[in-house]
Parts: C-alpha cells; structure tokens; sequence
C-alpha cells in the first residue's frame, strides 16, 4: 500500500515537472516571438479631417411658447378663442373685467388731474411775481395797493382803460327815443367845459323807466371817440334833431371808457416793488409790480413729486389692466392641449362666467423654429457654447437631415447615478414637417476642421512643455526630436499646425506597449492553466496532498476596462 503510494507521489512530481518544462518552453518560445515582433511603426503624413461632436437625443419642443393664462379674478368680457386655431400677433385672444382695477384707475387718473391742475397753478403763480400791463391806456391802480401789501391769485392790481372812446348813456322822452336809429348823431356839452362834442348812437334800451313828473323815458346809449379832451367820469347832456324838431335828454350822463381790463395778481405773496402810479398812461409790457413768495419754489418741488408719484402708480395701474386684453404674442397656433389634451378646458369658459386668477386657458405656439433640449455629459459641456452648428436627425423622416444651433447651454446639472448632465438647447427652422414630440438626434459640432495635416497621437512627444515627433528624412536617417506645434485634437489624431508637411514619415514607437500587453497576456494564460492543474491534483490527495488547498483553485481577477464618459 504504502509502495503504491509512493508511486502516486512519484507520479505527481514527474507531472509537474513536465508541466514546468512545457511552460518554459512555451514561455522561451513566445519571447523569442516577441523579440521578432515589429518595435516600431512608419507612418507618413497626410491631410485629413478632424471633426468632434457631442450627441443627445429628446423629443421636439417649439421653440417660442406662451401660455394664455387669466391675469387676475373677474369676468370673462370677451372670448375668441376655439380649441385649436391659427392666430395672428396682436389678435385679442380673451378679455376679461375686473371692475374693482377698473374703478381703481379711474379714481387715480381724477386723483393725478387734481395734483397736475394744482401743479400748473403754482407754476402760473411763479411766472407772475412780474406783472406787466397787457395792453395801453390809463392805469387805475387796485385800492390800498402799495410796497408791502399781500396779494392773492384773484387780488385785482389795477384796471386798463382804453381813452380812444368813451361811453354814456343819456334819458330821452319815450316818444323822442323810439325814433333814433343805430348810428344817428347827437351832439353832446360836457358840463363845466365850453366843449361840444358829436357822438352816435350805439343802443336803446327797451326797458321804460319813468322820470319825477310821472313821464316815460328810455335810455339810449352813445359812443364817443375822444381827441383828448374828454376823460372818464365828465357829465354830458345830448341834443338830436328829430325831423324839424330838436330833442334833448332830459338828465345828463356821465362818460365811463368802453374798453377796460382788469389786472389781476393771479399769485400769491407781497408786493416788493410798485412800479407805476394810478393814472399814469402806459404801454403794453410796462412792469406794474413785482411780488415776491419764499414758500412757492418748495410747494412747486412738494406738488411735482406727488405728480411723479402718481403717474407711476397710475402705469402699475394701467399695465395690470391691459393685461386683462390678452392678444397674441406673435403669429402661430393657440390650442387647448397644453393645458388638458384630454378635454376642452375652454368649455367652462363662456362669455359671462367668471373666472379665477392663473387659470391656464392653453397656449400659442410658434412652429416657424422648434427646439431640441438635450443632455451633455458634463465632460463635455466645456466644448459646447451657445451658436455652434449642430446636425439633427428625425426618427420619423429617416431620409432629412436639419441644420440647427446651440441657443442655451443650462449651468445647473442634473446628477443621476454619480454622473452629472446639463440641458443644452437646440434651434431648428421648421420647413412644415416638424410636429411637437417628435423625437429626434442632435450632434453638435465643436471641432471641424478639413484639409489640415493630421498626426496619430501616439506619434507624439512632450518634453519641457515643447512638443516633438521622430522624423525619418527621405535618405533614412533620423531626427529624433523634430518639434511641432500642435492645434485642435479627436480621441485619435491631432492636428499640427506648423512643423510637418504632407509626404513627411514619422516613427510612431510600438514596442514597449505591445510587448507589456503581449507578456501580461501570456502571463494570465499561464497562471490559468496552472491553476487549472493545481485544482486537479488537490482533488486526488487526502486533504489536498501536495495539490493547492481546498478551495484555492480558480479563474483569474476580471478587470474591467474604464473609459471616458
């Protein structure tokens, strides 16, 4: 028995020396392969393209959207709007009442004319701390009016009498009046003065008067033009001639001046300077007085600011109610789905019923642009800026390619599964095939540059911030470090922007990778196959024998690969 099992060991360590050997050979074997495997690649330069892109995939939304909302609670006053339809900008859409904004406005609008009228008399009071005469004459000053006085806006200044005509009225005999016509002269004498003077007929009076004796008289009124001899204020009788009778007026009159204006301060303040004195004779635009107020600048500035105050109130007030109009934004499509596909919301609507604050009515949409809303990885979001060019492609129309362009780039991501995405915003002009939802890819071009001279990056050398390549010139030798300078890159090619030109060949180094790759291999394979024995002989032995230990047979660590997201 015991013979028996030695044989058994025997038998094992024969085994393994045999498995040891054909490793060795096996192992001698493929480095001499690896010895005779290629060290190096020649490669020679060629113009290329180098084209980077970023893709995502979403569902088409349009680009320029906006929902019909109710601005406020009230009544719907108008409504022209069905559940789907094509509309024009400007378009009244709805409208609604809201009487308590309604009554608001106008209470401010009264509110704002009270403050403006106020405002512009304080400014008319401050334009009249001068006062001028307004036209010629003889001045009669205002009573108790002199340096110190107070005024106010309706204190009267003085009076403007023009002298060039005067007036009077003159009793005649009820019978004598009734035949003067308009215009017919009658003679005047001015008590205390050897003066006759001719006048004419300017009115009769219809109302009969009645004089000591019981007779009836009428009052006829004369105009007198005056050559400077007359004033306001002189008695005058009138004698007529009435066919071969002459008339006269049974009581004097008194001569007054037709034309006379009063002066009023139309301001408030004290009178600083008086200018002229009553009954002097003056011209148009002499200064009569002038009054001073220290207040009225500061009520001017007070009263102004509540103007400014009330306007802006009055535009808050405004811009809310015409928001209770609703027109559209611009030309497109209004429809009910974007508020309830499934029913109409517009039926509870009608015209009449009231309606509460943000009720969503639907909205109008513009097809002219869509737009595709997809995510990038935040990896590559550094390379992807608002108007790069982007390529998309249609689910639904295989055959089309649109041409579109990066309109928004998010800077806040979304993280999911420890990997971070930003929404970035693609434009796209609608030619009537777009339909909202569709789904559609959008690559985005970041890099594209043809005909440049291209390098695989391997081929590349960095040493102290310069870069280089191995140049073998056309006569086979070598320039080890011939410098470059490089632009824009892929995952595999870069572009070199000075240094080669196409035709040249450059040495791109092989063996130190493959052969670490090829012997790692190697070396897996191996472990595996002995391992694989070990297993076996552990089986055969009490306890494992001289085999590996129980449970110490098995497959290799898996890797797996890592690559850029």
């Amino acid at each position: 028995m015991a013979l028996q099992r030695n044989k058994k060991w025997i038998l094992i360590i024969i085994g393994l020396a045999v498995v040891g050997a054909g490793t060795y050979l096996y192992m001698n074997k493929n480095t001499k392969q690896q010895a005779s495997a290629p060290q190096e690649k020649i490669t020679e330069i060629k113009k290329g393209t180098i084209r980077s892109t970023v893709s995502g995939t979403s569902q088409f939304e349009a680009r320029d959207i906006q929902n019909v909302i109710a601005p406020a609670d009230g009544t719907i006053k108008r409504m022209n709007l069905t559940r789907n339809q094509a509309v024009k900008k400007g378009d009244v859409l709805l409208e609604i009442s809201d009487l308590t904004q309604e009554i608001t406005l106008q209470e401010a609008q009264v509110n704002l004319q009270q403050l403006e009228n106020d405002l512009n008399d304080l400014l008319t009071q401050q334009s009249n701390m001068k006062i001028y005469t307004p036209r010629s004459g003889i001045l009669t000053l205002g009573s108790n009016l002199e340096t110190g006085s107070s005024v106010n806006k309706t204190s009267r200044i003085a009076t403007i009498s023009d002298q060039t005509i005067l007036s009077a009225k003159l009793p005649f005999l009820l019978d004598d009046a009734t035949q003067f016509s308009i215009g017919d002269s009658i003679d005047l004498t001015v008590d205390g003065f050897n003066l006759t003077k001719t006048a004419t007929v300017d009115s009769i009076s219809n109302q009969i008067k009645s004089d000591p004796s019981g007779g009836k008289l009428l009052e006829v009124e004369i105009k007198v033009k005056n050559d400077g001899t007359l004033t306001s204020g002189m008695k005058v009788k009138g004698k007529a001639k009435l066919g071969s009778r002459t008339v006269e007026s049974t009581d004097r009159g008194t001569l007054d001046y037709v034309d006379v204006e009063t002066v009023l301060a139309n301001t408030s303040g004290t009178i600083k300077e008086l200018k002229l004195k009553n009954g002097n004779y003056i011209t148009k635009g002499d200064l009569i007085v002038t009054v001073v107020n220290d207040t009225l600048q500061k009520d001017i500035n007070t009263k102004q600011a509540a103007v400014d105050r009330q306007k802006n109130t009055i535009n808050s007030l405004q811009e809310k109610f015409n928001k209770l109009t609703i027109t559209a934004p611009f030309d497109g499509v209004f429809s009910t789905d974007f508020a309830n596909k499934k029913s109409n919301v517009l039926a509870s609507y009608p015209v009449g019923s009231t309606v509460e604050v943000n009720t969503l009515f639907g909205a109008v949409a513009s097809l002219d642009y869509m737009q595709l809303p997809i995510q990038v990885d935040e990896l590559d979001l550094p390379n992807v800026k608002t108007g790069l060019k982007a390529t998309v492609k249609v689910d639904s129309l295989p055959n089309k390619i649109f041409e579109g362009e990066v309109i928004q780039v998010s800077t806040v991501g979304t993280t999911t599964n420890g990997v971070t995405f930003f929404d970035v915003v693609i434009s796209v002009k609608n030619t009537s095939e777009l339909r909202y939802g569709m789904t559609a890819t959008s690559e985005i071009i970041f890099q594209d540059k043809k005909d440049i001279i291209t390098l695989p990056i391997e081929a590349l050398q960095q040493q102290q911030g310069k870069r280089y390549v191995t140049l073998q010139n056309p006569d086979g030798t070598r320039e080890d470090k011939h410098e470059v300078k490089i632009g824009i890159r892929n995952k595999t090619d870069i572009e070199i922007t000075d240094g080669l030109k196409a035709g040249d060949k450059v040495v791109i180094p092989l063996r130190q990778q493959k052969t670490q790759n090829a012997s790692q291999a190697d070396i897996d394979r191996i472990r595996q196959q002995f391992q694989q024995s070990g297993a076996a002989g552990g089986q055969a032995g009490p306890g494992g024998g001289a085999g590996n230990p129980p449970g110490a047979g098995g497959g290799g660590t898996q890797r797996s690969g890592g690559g850029g997201r």
